[in-house]
C-alpha cells in the first residue's frame, strides 16, 4: 500500500495521530476541572463542536469518499442537527 512506502503518507499519518491525541487529551483534560460540569456534558459538546467544524469539510470532500466514510459523516451532521434532549 503506498500509504505504507511513501514518505509523505507516513509524515501525514503521523501528524494526523498527533493531532488526534492532542484533541483527546484536551478534552480529557477538562474532567474534573469544573466540579459542576459532568465528564458526559464535555464530551457531548465536543462532539458537537467537531462536527460544527468538520461539517463544511466533508461536505467538500465528499465526491471523493468511500461509503464508510460518508456515513460517519451523515451521523455527525444528523448529531449536530438534533435536538439538545436527544444527545
Amino acid at each position: 500500500m503506498a500509504a505504507d512506502i511513501n514518505p509523505e503518507f507516513k509524515e501525514a499519518n503521523a501528524a494526523i495521530e498527533e493531532a488526534a491525541l492532542v484533541f483527546v487529551e484536551k478534552i480529557v483534560e477538562l474532567f474534573g476541572k469544573r466540579e459542576e460540569v459532568r465528564p458526559s456534558y464535555i464530551l457531548e459538546t465536543a462532539l458537537l463542536e467537531l462536527s460544527e467544524l468538520l461539517s463544511p469539510v466533508g461536505d467538500h470532500l465528499k465526491p471523493a469518499l468511500g461509503p464508510a466514510s460518508l456515513k460517519l459523516l451523515d451521523a455527525l451532521a444528523a448529531y449536530r442537527d438534533s435536538a439538545s434532549e436527544d444527545r
